[in-house]
C-alpha cells in the first residue's frame, strides 16, 4: 500500500496525473507522495515535479503520445478553467475540456483498463441555486466552461458504463491557495491588495462583491480527491465543497482585515462576468459519508495563506 500526506491508504501501483502543471496540480503531486514510477502530464514542459515523476507533453486533445499503461489511477485535471477566456475562445475550450477528456477516456480504456479514473469536474455545471445544492441538483451550465466540463462528465461516466472502467467524478466548488493565477478572484484581490498598499493607494477596484460562494482552501480539495480515489463507489458523482457560503465582500473584508490596510472597494464595470452565478453553496454530505472526509483549513487561516504568498511576490 502506499500512503498520501493526509493518511489515506491507495493500492500499489504507479500514478498518473494530467494538468499537473496547474494550480492544484503541485499542491497533489505533493499529497499523493507522487515519485519513481509516476508520470505527470501538462500541455507544457519545464513545471516542477517531485524527483522520480516522469514530465510527460500531452497537449490535448491530440492522441496519447507514447504514454506508457499500467498505472493505477489517472487523475484527469488537465483543463482551461477560466470562464472569461471560455467565452472569448469557446471552441479551443471545448476542444480541450471535452475532447481532451476523450482522448485521455481511450487511453485510459486502451492502456490502463483496471485503472480508477478520478475526472474533476465543476460545480459551475449547476448554474446558480437558491438552495444547498446536492448532487441530485440539475445541472444548468451558464457559460461555454460549465458546458464543456459537464460534456466532459457525461462522457466519462458513459464511457465507464460501456466499457467496465472504474471512474469516479467530482463536482469541486471554488478553491484557493498559493500558486492560482490572479486572473480568478481571490488571488486578484491579494494582488490588488498588496499594490495599493505598497503605492499608498486609498482603493482597489472590483468585479461584482455580491455573489455567494463556497470556497476551499486548496489542501482540503487534494485531501478529498486522494480520499474519492481511495473510497468512492465506482461510477459516483461526488461535491467537493465545504457547505458554508460567503459573499464575495465578506471574502475581500476578511483579506483587508489580515493585510491591515484601509482600503476602499470601487466597483469596475469591466470586471464584471457575462451570465455570473448569483449563489453556489455544496452540500459534501456524500463525500462525507464516503470518505469521512472534513474541511480542516478555516477559510480565513486559509486567505491568510494565500495574502502571505502573494506578500512574499510583492
Amino acid at each position: 500500500m502506499r500512503e498520501t500526506r493526509s493518511g489515506v491508504r491507495l493500492d500499489d501501483g504507479p500514478i498518473l496525473l494530467t494538468g499537473a502543471g496547474g494550480f492544484v496540480g503541485s499542491h497533489m503531486m505533493t499529497e499523493l507522495g507522487m515519485g519513481e514510477g509516476d508520470a505527470a502530464v501538462d500541455a507544457r514542459s519545464g513545471y516542477p515535479v517531485p524527483d522520480g515523476v516522469s514530465r510527460i507533453v500531452w497537449d490535448l486533445p491530440s492522441a496519447c503520445p507514447g504514454l506508457p499503461g499500467g498505472f493505477r489511477y489517472v487523475v484527469h485535471m488537465a483543463a482551461i478553467s477560466s470562464v472569461s477566456r471560455s467565452f472569448r475562445d469557446a471552441g479551443r475550450v471545448w476542444e480541450v475540456n471535452l475532447l481532451g477528456t476523450l482522448s485521455v477516456l481511450e487511453y485510459v480504456v486502451d492502456r490502463c483498463p483496471g485503472a480508477r479514473l478520478l475526472f474533476v469536474g465543476t460545480s459551475d455545471a449547476y448554474g446558480s441555486c437558491d438552495g444547498v445544492i446536492t448532487e441530485d441538483t440539475p445541472v444548468a451550465p451558464g457559460n461555454p466552461y460549465a458546458a464543456s466540463k459537464a460534456a466532459a462528465e457525461i462522457a466519462v461516466l458513459q464511457t465507464a458504463r460501456s466499457s467496465g472502467i472504474d471512474a469516479v467524478v467530482t463536482r469541486t466548488f471554488p478553491h484557493f491557495g498559493p500558486g492560482q493565477d490572479a486572473s480568478f478572484a481571490l488571488p486578484s484581490f491579494c494582488r490588488r491588495i498588496v499594490s495599493a498598499r505598497r503605492e499608498g493607494a486609498g482603493t482597489i477596484v472590483t468585479g461584482n462583491l455580491e455573489p455567494v460562494r463556497d470556497y476551499l482552501y486548496v489542501t482540503d480539495v487534494t485531501r478529498a480527491y486522494a480520499a474519492l480515489l481511495a473510497h468512492a463507489v465506482g461510477g459516483g458523482v461526488y461535491n467537493v465543497c465545504s457547505g458554508r457560503g460567503r459573499t464575495m465582500r465578506e471574502m475581500l473584508d476578511v483579506l483587508l482585515s489580515l493585510s491591515g490596510a484601509e482600503l476602499e472597494a470601487v466597483p469596475d464595470d469591466g470586471l464584471f462576468r457575462t451570465a455570473d452565478v448569483s449563489r453556489q453553496v455544496g452540500s459534501p454530505d456524500r463525500l462525507r459519508a464516503a470518505t469521512g472526509w472534513e474541511c480542516e483549513v478555516p477559510l480565513e487561516e486559509g486567505l491568510g495563506k494565500l495574502l502571505e504568498w502573494w506578500e512574499d511576490r510583492a
